[in-house]
Parts: C-alpha cells; sequence; structure tokens
C-alpha cells in the first residue's frame, strides 16, 4: 500500500484556481472536443478539471442554443445556461433600448425598460405550455445591465441634482465667456437635432391606425432627423438641415439637391453622424453665418453652443476654425439650459403640424371626392420640404430670443420670457385641434390636447414587435434595410426647364388674370393678385430671357462656312495654332 500523505503535505499541495467559463468559451471547448482533443488535453489548455469537461459535453446542446438564442454581449459574461425565452427577451430588450437612444432623444428611464422588458416577454413565450413567471425586478435590471455591459449607459429619466448644478455652473461659466470676449448677441448661436415624423397626424386618428396594419408599414419610413440653428437675437436661422433615409427619392427626382429650402443629406437610418455634422459645420454654418454678420458689419466671431451628443465632433471643432469657439453643454443639461429645447423646436413642430393639417383641409374642400387617406397617401417628401420651410420661416424672432432667458437672461427684450413661448405654443395647438375637428373622422373630430402634444413631443423610432423579432434574428437595427423602392427607381424621368414651359406658365397665367378681372367684381382685389403674382414671377422671366438669349447666339462654326467647291488643303504642320475642328477655306500657312 502506499504511504499516505500528511496533512501538512495537503495543506502546502497548491490548490487549482476556481475557474468560471461563460458560454462564449464553453463554445469554444465543444469546438476543440469536435476537433478531436481529448478531455485531458482540452482542461489542461483551459485549465479546468477534466471532469468539467466532460459536463460541458454533456450540455452541449443546450449551451448552443443559449448561445444561439442571446446576444454576443450577453454570451461573453454568462457562464450558466439559460431560460431560451428569457435569452430572446433581453435580446430584443437591448436592441429596443439601442435604437431608442443611439443618436435619439428619447427619454428611456428603468420604469420604462422594465415594462418593456414585461412586454416582450408576453410576446416571446406567446403560445407556450409552461411559461415561467417574469416580475422584470430591480435585480434582474441590474443583472441586465451587467450582462450587456450597459453600466456606463445612464437610463435617465428626469433631470437629477447633480444635473441641476451641472446647469448653473455652465451658465456662470458661458456669461463669464461672452462679457470677457466681448460677443454680441448676433454672434452667439446654438444648434440642435430633433426628430421629425413628417406624417404623423396622431396615433389615436383612423388614418394612423390603418396605416399600421397595413402590410410592410414601418413608422421610420416617415422619420427624419433635422438640424436647426439660430442665434441669440433671434434675427437669423440657419437653413434647416434635412436627414433622409433616401439618397434621391423619386420625389424629387431632376431636381437640385443645392437649392433647396433644406440642406438635404442622408443615410440608411435617416440619423445624424458625425460626418453629416463636419460637413454641415464647415459648409453650411459658416458660409451662413459668415454672411449674415457681414450684413450686419459686424466682425465675424462666432460663439457656437452644444449639447454633448457623441456626433457633435467634440475633438474636432475645438480648433476647428480660428474664428469660431465652440461650448459644449455638460451631458444630460440639455433638456434644462439649451435655448433651442426651451420652446424654439416644440413650436416649429407645431408650425410644421398646423401646416400639414391645414393643406389636408384645403385638399378636402377643393374636391368633395378626396378622403383624407386619399390625401396622406399623396404627401411626398417635397411637400414635406415645403412644410419644413414654411414653418420654419414662421417662428418669429421673440419666440427665438426668449428662450435664450435660462442661459443668457440679459438678452432677452421681451418682459414676457419664457411664459410667453409657453402661450404661443399653446395657442399654436388649439389651432391645430379646430382644423382637426373640421377634418371629421376618428380620432380628429375628438382630437384632444394631449394628442397634440404627442405629435410635438420628442420622440425616437420606436420598432414594433415584429422589427424586433427581425432585428435579432439578424443582429441588426430597425433601419438597417436597403433604401427600398423609393430610393432607387427603376426609370427616373427628369423634365427639364425649357423656355417653351415656362412660356406656357406665363401664358396660363395671363388668362387666369384676364378671367379674374372679368368675373371678381372687385377690381382692386384681381389686380392685387396680379401684381403679386407678377412680382412672385419674375425669377422665371429672367430665366427665360437667359434661355432665349442663349438660343439666339450664332454658334461659332457658322462664321466659318465654305464658298468652294473640291477638295479641301491640307495644312501644313506650322499651322498648329489652328483652332480644332474649325477647317478654314482656302487658308495655307505662309512662311515668314
Amino acid at each position: 500500500m502506499a504511504p499516505k500523505r500528511s496533512a501538512k503535505a495537503l495543506s502546502n499541495a497548491p490548490k487549482r484556481k476556481k475557474v468560471v467559463m461563460c458560454l462564449t468559451e464553453k463554445i469554444r471547448v465543444l469546438d476543440k472536443l469536435r476537433s478531436g482533443l481529448s478531455y485531458s488535453a482540452v482542461g489542461r489548455e483551459f485549465n479546468v478539471n477534466e471532469s468539467t469537461i466532460r459536463y460541458i459535453q454533456k450540455k452541449e446542446e443546450d449551451i448552443r442554443r443559449s448561445v444561439r438564442e442571446a446576444a454576443p454581449e450577453s454570451a461573453k459574461v454568462t457562464s450558466i445556461v439559460r431560460d431560451a425565452a428569457m435569452e430572446k427577451m433581453e435580446k430584443q430588450l437591448n436592441l429596443w433600448i439601442q435604437e431608442m437612444t443611439t443618436n435619439k432623444k428619447s427619454i428611456v428611464d428603468s420604469v420604462v425598460v422594465r415594462l418593456k422588458a414585461k412586454e416582450i416577454y408576453s410576446h416571446v413565450t406567446q403560445g407556450q405550455e409552461k411559461v415561467k413567471p417574469f416580475s422584470a425586478s430591480a435585480g434582474w435590471l441590474a443583472r441586465f445591465k451587467r450582462r450587456y455591459h450597459m453600466k456606463n449607459v445612464q437610463l435617465a429619466g428626469k433631470a437629477g441634482p447633480a444635473d441641476q448644478e451641472a446647469a448653473e455652473e455652465f451658465k456662470k461659466y458661458l456669461l463669464s465667456i461672452i462679457h470677457e470676449k466681448g460677443y454680441m448677441e448676433e454672434q452667439v448661436f446654438n444648434a440642435d437635432e430633433t426628430g421629425l415624423f413628417y406624417k404623423n397626424v396622431g396615433k389615436r386618428t383612423y388614418i394612423m391606425q390603418m396605416a399600421s396594419k397595413a402590410p410592410g408599414f414601418k413608422s421610420f419610413k416617415d422619420h427624419a432627423t433635422l438640424l436647426l440653428c439660430a442665434n441669440a437675437k433671434g434675427d437669423f436661422k440657419c437653413k434647416p438641415l434635412m436627414v433622409h433615409r433616401a439618397q434621391n427619392p423619386r420625389a424629387l427626382r431632376g431636381k437640385n439637391l443645392n437649392r433647396m429650402p433644406v440642406h438635404w443629406r442622408w443615410n440608411k437610418k435617416a440619423w445624424m453622424a458625425s460626418e453629416i455634422f463636419w460637413d454641415w459645420f464647415h459648409n453650411c454654418f459658416i458660409p451662413e453665418a459668415e454672411r449674415y454678420l457681414h450684413s450686419k458689419n459686424l466682425a465675424f466671431r462666432i460663439l457656437l453652443i452644444l449639447d454633448s451628443a457623441p456626433v457633435h465632433c467634440h475633438e474636432e471643432l475645438e480648433n476647428a476654425h480660428p474664428d469660431i469657439e465652440v461650448l459644449f453643454m455638460p451631458p444630460h443639461t440639455a433638456s434644462l439650459i439649451q435655448p433651442l429645447s426651451q420652446g424654439v423646436i416644440k413650436a416649429f413642430k407645431a408650425h410644421y403640424t398646423r401646416e400639414l393639417y391645414s393643406k389636408a383641409s384645403e385638399a378636402l374642400d377643393a374636391n368633395e371626392e378626396t378622403t383624407m387617406m386619399d390625401h396622406w397617401k399623396s404627401v411626398s417628401i417635397r411637400n414635406v420640404i415645403d412644410y419644413i420651410s414654411t414653418a420654419w420661416d414662421g417662428i418669429k424672432q421673440a419666440t427665438i430670443n426668449n428662450c435664450w432667458g435660462k442661459v443668457w437672461p440679459d438678452c432677452v427684450k421681451n418682459f414676457e420670457g419664457f411664459e410667453g413661448v409657453t402661450e404661443y405654443i399653446k395657442t399654436s395647438v388649439e389651432n391645430i385641434m379646430h382644423i382637426a375637428q373640421q377634418i371629421s373622422g376618428e380620432g380628429f373630430r375628438d382630437m384632444r390636447e394631449g394628442d397634440v402634444e404627442e405629435i410635438l413631443a420628442e420622440m425616437a423610432v420606436e420598432p414594433t414587435k415584429k422589427d424586433l423579432d427581425e432585428m435579432a434574428e439578424r443582429g441588426t437595427g430597425v433601419s438597417d434595410d436597403d433604401e427600398g423602392d423609393e430610393s432607387q427607381p427603376e426609370t427616373p424621368r427628369i423634365v427639364p426647364l425649357t423656355a417653351a414651359k415656362i412660356s406656357e406658365w406665363n401664358s396660363a397665367l395671363e388668362k387666369i388674370f384676364n378671367d379674374m378681372e372679368e368675373c371678381d367684381p372687385m377690381l382692386e382685389r384681381s389686380l392685387t393678385f396680379k401684381r403679386l403674382t407678377s412680382t412672385a414671377f419674375i425669377p422665371y422671366a429672367e430665366t427665360l430671357k437667359d434661355l432665349r438669349r442663349k438660343a439666339k447666339q450664332t454658334r461659332l462654326k457658322e462664321f466659318f462656312k465654305p464658298v468652294w467647291e473640291g477638295t479641301l488643303l491640307t495644312p501644313s504642320p506650322g499651322c498648329e495654332s489652328q483652332t480644332p475642328g474649325v477647317e478654314p477655306p482656302d487658308l495655307t500657312c505662309q512662311p515668314h
């Protein structure tokens, strides 16, 4: 019999450190076993007992299924095989959070996440016989955040005391910069993005109810991101930048995208991106602001205030231009002090919604056979751009100036302040409700103030349950699909602007003027219309003159008409200076 080892010897023997393997590592173990390695060899490689390797192989089917259902982030930190429904739910919940928070401004706090988790869990377990109860407890949420590396992700709700304090500190710092460097109200700007669901007429309306049930309906297709910018005085607004999901939609085929009421940019998700913002800063903001300050006889010195969104190129903008200073607000303070977020963006959306409803009401009044659904379907991106331009032009200088009161009180000229902006928006909401009630129909005739407020609220694209299922299978975001039929039509038809077409318009206007003068008993009204319309037509009249002048210009080759018959003489090598393509008659180069 072999001698027994003493207790002292056993206590001195090195103990194998306990190793907890995540699911990803267990998959590597199983792959090693499939390649032909022995249990002992795999155990030595991973520094675990041979019995552990055998147990892992015994649970191979469950492990592979769990990894297949889980997202990569979870598989890297989870060590046990979890319930398939829980894995699927957490994977979809993670994708949902990404869609709602990445480059967007949706409020996603812990309460919302837990409620959404229960909703998704009910969806993924639908039809199953034995369903484990799931309460979405605070403990589960903490583990979920750890599994998906959300330690640094703030699921924020209302601004806390720390945010309030940071906002006050930034306000003091901003005022010190303004006073120290002598910035004027015309030279201080704020820019901010907002999402626009440009065909949203209210969730309770029968239009949205029917549209959401239609095959292939996805809300993100009618979504765009706008970048708005204005100065503290409120007398200058930059042309809006619009980020759409299509590079060249069918409705804009043949249009010069550089000559529109908006700066047109695109990506597949219709989100603001660092490249787009950098392009806007250099090619849109700087030229526009420089022209404005020059018109005011002011020095080109600018203080630009931005929030801390990652797309705002924090490091790059610090020294992007010698005459432009950029200040970034602390995180989670934009809702407290950012001027455009204090009512400008909401007022803009109120104007846009009123324009959307007004055009619908006019279309229904003009043709009794047209339904609201017909008009809603006919609204194209070209109409949307028109509504955006009209809405942004409708924002008054006093409205913008008042919204700077929380961060720069001394620049506000109107004593009404922020209360005046609130009252202004409230009046716009009432106007929208009044127009909606005239349209009639379910959701329109009984539209409430809360319905309009929901349209004006800052929203992100929320994926549906079906979207989440597809995203979980693909492992991508909701808007990562192809551009769709709208972005790439097969045979675009471009109608050129010709002199004949402008002449046709001019003749049509003349006919309208004559008919109005004949039929309208109020001559002053018809003449006023004629004068205003003729003034508005001046750019086309100038274009018509240019086209006719170009058509009358004599071509160069018409000056050189041969007057002889026979074969042209071949010029000597010394005639290389002759104009290519022009063969003057009976000319040869003579030696000097």
